[in-house]
């Protein structure tokens, strides 16, 4: 009995379980070469990332219902794309003009003047809390200083302010001055002259600088 459960046993070589195993590869090889297996990727890819990325598509729910990501993008490149591209053409041509004429603004300059004005505030807190309030943020504020030093830089040798026209102007708005002392009403006087100077420069420079300008709006 023995001897004939023997000869019923199927032998057991080593070359058939090493070809099991390589057909098995095999198989797997095929599979992960065939478009079948890349759909898949992509779709668990994509559900992975609905799942935890899920800003990424969605920007809020509303009762449940989503307000998806595209749908946001779409409006606000409807309402606000024309308004927001021209700022950023002017914005580029008035920063290439400064560097042409090696006006640049640095970010310790702008660290600078961001100082100065939460000083003047009050402090850091304040300065943030009236951002909010205008729907700003640090970044914005930052982008509008350095643009306004930048303009400063670039024509404030054109803006000269003589010593005749602070006395006049003290004269002329002496009820409007915040500054009570002699010498912070001259300070006053100079910095508002400088700055009328200064807009009425750049808004005849800049008509000329988008004039010569190259833009290709697509």
């Amino acid at each position: 009995m023995a001897k004939q459960s023997l000869v019923k046993q199927k032998p057991n070589y080593p070359f058939s379980t090493v070809n099991n195993l390589l057909d098995k590869l095999s198989s797997l090889k095929n599979f992960r070469s065939s478009k079948k297996f890349y759909i898949i990727l992509i779709i668990t890819g994509l559900l992975l990332l609905v799942i935890f990325k899920k800003n990424w598509f969605v920007a809020a729910t509303v009762n449940g219902s989503p307000i998806n990501n595209l749908e946001l993008q779409m409006r606000l490149n409807r309402d606000f794309r024309s308004q927001t591209l021209t700022q950023m053409i002017n914005e580029k041509i008035i920063l290439d003009e400064a560097a042409k004429n090696h006006a640049v603004v640095s970010e310790a300059d702008v660290d600078k003047k961001i100082s100065e004005i939460e000083t003047s505030l009050g402090g850091a807190q304040t300065l943030d809390a009236m951002l909010a309030q205008q729907g700003q943020t640090k970044i914005s504020i930052r982008n509008q200083i350095k643009l306004q030093l930048t303009i400063e830089k670039l024509y404030a040798n054109d803006a000269t302010v003589s010593a005749e026209e602070v006395t006049k102007f003290i004269e002329q708005n002496q009820d409007q001055l915040r500054a009570t002392d002699s010498a912070g009403q001259e300070k006053e006087a100079y910095d508002n002259l400088k700055n009328q100077k200064l807009t009425q420069i750049f808004s005849e420079k800049f008509q000329e600088l988008k004039t010569k300008a190259k833009i290709q709006i697509f």
